[in-house]
């Protein structure tokens, strides 16, 4: 236990908080807003769009000589291509496509992209009927207005800039070979899903092979079909506004690491297996998706809970060559990096156990059909819980792929966005809400550089699909390994300690307003060294230890990349929940981000010598979130995730929130959450202007509803959005309560209580757009930080709001909140004032209800 003078030793329980929360309903704040200044003449744009409308859908048609197949339910129409107008200024934001969507019409837009000019591209569907209808809206649009009526349609044709015919070409995603005449498999996105069986049939009839298995989604169902891609196009064109787009699903979906030697020392392993302290069938688990394993080897079977496979013809043991991946996986979720306890020689502690299921196929097996990239893993998750069904478990997986760009969901992410949010097949119960359905923890590795030339190593590389999942914690890598090779002092590691390994990916090649910031956090994946011609690789001195698959040649080998710190996560996540038990998964995954903390030098890099974060051109927000989306939050530290300090405290809510209702005729927001926080103002006023900091974490699971528009519409492809909001210094707290109708910005720079204050955030509102996770964090002086004592969780669109038939809007969802407040270097008590305020909130809340039954 710490001393009582210890003010940064974490020994001490987070403060729950829920006590502290009162619901009331909430509008959706909105900014008045003036007619917008007109940058086209609206009756020239109006007929040129007419002229371009009428050109891009052509003539229907005569019955006798239409192709087009009937499909019971759909009507026939026409796929056009729209292009928005691009930004004419970087200050500017991305010129979204607007909302052409007329359900009554059946008008609807299959799918949008963006552009590199920041012009969003997109294709609609105009049924034949709808015609008139639409060319009616565009002549309202560019009619002359009369007295000061405002001019109608002006944000739904004046962005758009050309319309277009729209071939079955355009339909495909990424570079396609349409002269190439092999076949493939082709992952075809159908909308209403409701439709598939009839467009798979049809697919047979054209004498195409249909895949038996679909992935379904709230409103898409994605069939696989195998044929070529002159073959496929025309098909595509005789069933316009089915689909709504076409991804290649080929390519390797496990490129593994090639491991290399290292003498075996079966009696290192020995005397570490006689010191394990083993855990027993109650603890918690990690079930690590792979190769499988060799449930022989002496530092697992102790360890290992269950060893499973997806098909009983591949067996569970570990296939691949070099060392395994599998069996490293579990060895390094069970002890971390084998380096440490190899060199001790006190007992071995197994917090937890380890679970492996395989669900890739070994070789002579035909390799995993694209249809399964996104059920296999589901199935490897169902297969695990069907074994051991009454297990704390955690899901690690550390294989992924470069065939699909991560700058949208695909369908293997959005599988694992169901899995984490219990909405995949099996998991919906009838009148069970989404808040009670079965969430899970998943971590996922996000992709590695190879090695290679030092100046291309060390440039940044997107990660891999599907390390773009929102609610998975996507794990990146970096690395505390800086001492070469011994025998070789021609080969030096590429970077110093505490640098990002070079092998990790990250995301800051993609949108921000699109995608969320990936990685979340880091651990130990190794380093790379590089030689006297600027050659890169891994090498085994810059690698963590592992156990092998071959045990009687082999039992230690060398394990690196994001598959190691991804195990390495697996291993914090063990030992977090046995020490936290019976919390959400939701909350865990908090935890981890909220206990991370950038280790020098990569903090530097945020933080300058004053109190707030890093100025200049390299310290403006979007260059922040440009580096987070390189590191991410930082490396975890598990004390501080288990516990808290005196001069580090956190604060802990699990809520569940019903953010929409039904209103007069169509959904509306419902429920925001105000916190009063047990705040240790007196402590934070007599620090006066030392520096503090405060971190929040808001974490919740969105089931995922893969469309055509999910890659630019974020809030298409979450069920429900959450944010949160501070209190201004100068404000009261009804002042608070009253703003959240009032102002757009939550918590950027503005007026709160009619006083103007500066923004010590370190991101802001506007880079709070994508993901399940949002996390932001203040630094500044103390007495600034004593008056922002509330705190609000409020929602914001979702597909249970705005796709009413699927009547979802009046579901439940739920989140974990936590708060961090930090006295860096300061001998200062935040701890002992919070807990006297929850006290006396307990008691006084206590007396009330005492006072209430007496009456």
């Amino acid at each position: 236990m710490a001393q009582d003078d210890d003010f940064s030793s974490h020994d001490y329980p987070h403060v729950r908080i829920e006590r502290f929360l009162t619901s009331a309903q909430y509008v959706y704040p909105s900014s008045a807003r003036d007619e917008p200044d007109l940058k086209k003449d609206p009756v020239q744009h109006s007929a040129f769009l007419i002229q371009q409308l009428a050109a891009a859908l052509g003539a229907i048609p005569p019955p006798a000589v239409d192709e087009r197949v009937e499909i019971p339910g759909h009507v026939k129409g026409v796929n056009v291509e729209i292009e928005t107008t691009a930004p004419d200024s970087d200050r500017k934001g991305p010129a979204k496509t607007p909302n052409l969507d007329f359900t009554a019409q059946n008008i609807k837009v299959l799918q949008s992209s963006r552009n590199e000019d920041r012009s969003e591209t997109a294709l609609v569907f105009v049924p034949d009927e709808a015609r008139q209808f639409l060319r009616g809206r565009i002549l309202a649009y560019g009619a002359p207005v009369v007295g000061n009526r405002k001019r109608p349609e002006v944000d739904l044709f004046e962005p758009i800039d050309d319309v277009r015919p729209a071939p079955a070409h355009s339909l495909f995603l990424g570079a396609i070979d349409f002269t190439e005449q092999a076949p493939f498999w082709w992952e075809v996105w159908i909308s209403p899903k409701s439709h598939a069986p009839a467009v798979c049939s049809a697919a047979r009839v054209a004498n195409l092979v249909v895949h038996d298995q679909r992935q379904n989604f709230p409103e898409m169902s994605v069939a696989y079909i195998r044929a070529s891609a002159g073959a496929l196009v025309t098909f595509l064109q005789r069933i316009p506004g089915l689909v709504s787009e076409v991804r290649k699903a080929t390519g390797n979906i496990a490129p593994f690491l090639e491991l290399g030697g290292l003498t075996t020392q079966h009696e290192w392993v020995d005397d570490l297996a006689r010191r394990l302290v083993v855990p027993n069938a109650t603890f918690p688990t990690v079930c690590v998706l792979d190769s499988g394993i060799n449930a022989a080897h002496p530092l697992i079977q102790p360890g290992l809970a269950g060893a499973w496979t997806v098909d009983d013809d591949w067996g569970t043991d570990d296939h691949h060559p070099h060392g395994g991946h599998g069996t490293p996986m579990a060895g390094t979720v069970l002890h971390g990096d084998l380096f440490w306890p190899m060199n001790g020689t006190s007992e071995s502690v197994l917090t937890h156990t380890v679970e492996s299921v395989k669900f890739l196929p070994p070789m002579g097996f035909p390799p995993t059909e694209p249809p399964k990239y996104g059920v296999i893993t589901q199935a490897a998750v169902a297969i695990a819980e069907i074994e051991r069904p009454e297990t704390v478990r955690s899901f690690c997986m550390a294989v992924s792929t470069a065939e699909f760009p991560p700058s949208g969901p695909s369908s293997w992410s959005g599988a694992i966005d169901q899995i984490v949010s219990g909405s995949m097949p099996g998991d919906h119960q009838e009148n069970v809400e989404a808040k009670d359905l079965p969430k899970r923890m998943f971590m996922v590795a996000t992709g590695n550089r190879a090695g290679g030339m030092k100046s291309q190593v060390l440039t940044h590389q997107s990660l891999e699909d599907p390390a773009q999942s929102w609610n998975a914690l996507s794990i990146g890598g970096y690395t505390a390994k800086d001492v070469g090779p011994v025998d070789d002092i021609s080969l030096t590691p590429l970077v110093g300690a505490n640098h990002k390994s070079p092998f990790s990916c990250g995301s800051q090649t993609l949108p921000t307003d699109l995608t969320p910031i990936k990685p979340e956090v880091l651990f130990e994946a190794g380093n790379m060294v590089v030689d006297l011609a600027d050659y890169c690789d891994w090498h085994e001195a810059v690698s963590l230890l592992a156990t092998g698959a071959d045990i009687v040649n082999e039992p230690l080998v060398p394990f690196w990349a994001t598959s190691a710190a991804t195990a390495v996560a697996g291993n914090f996540v063990g030992q977090l929940k046995a020490a936290l038990p019976g919390l959400w998964p939701e909350t865990y995954r908090a935890l981890i981000v909220q206990s991370a903390e950038w280790p020098e030098p990569i903090r530097s890099k945020f933080i300058g010598t004053g109190a707030h974060w890093r100025t200049g051109k390299t310290g403006s927000k979007a260059a922040k979130q440009s580096l987070l989306r390189d590191v991410g939050y930082g490396v975890p530290n598990l004390a501080r995730a288990i516990a808290s300090a005196k001069s580090d405290v956190t604060l802990m809510a699990q809520a569940d929130i019903q953010p929409y209702a039904m209103g007069k005729g169509a959904p509306v927001f419902n429920e925001i959450h105000f916190y009063d926080l047990p705040w240790p103002r007196d402590v934070l006023e007599g620090m006066e202007n030392a520096i503090v900091t405060m971190k929040v974490t808001l974490s919740y699971y969105i089931e995922p509803n893969l469309t055509g528009r999910a890659a630019t519409r974020p809030d298409t492809y979450r069920s429900y959005g959450l944010r949160f909001a501070l209190k201004k210094r100068g404000e009261t707290p009804e002042q608070f309560q009253a703003r959240q109708s009032l102002y757009e910005d939550e918590y950027a720079e503005g007026d709160g209580g009619g006083v103007k204050e500066p923004s010590y955030w370190l991101l802001g509102p506007k880079a709070v757009q994508a993901g399940s996770l949002h996390c932001d964090l203040w630094r500044g002086h103390a007495i600034d930080l004593s008056l922002h004592d509330h705190l609000a969780v409020h929602p914001v669109g979702g597909w249970w709001k705005s796709h009413m038939g699927q009547q979802r809007y009046e579901d439940r969802g739920r989140y974990a909140l936590l708060i961090s407040l930090t006295a860096e270097d300061h001998s200062v008590d935040l701890y002992s004032e919070v807990t006297a305020a929850v006290d006396a909130h307990i008691a006084a809340q206590t007396a009330a209800e005492i006072a209430a039954r007496s009456t």
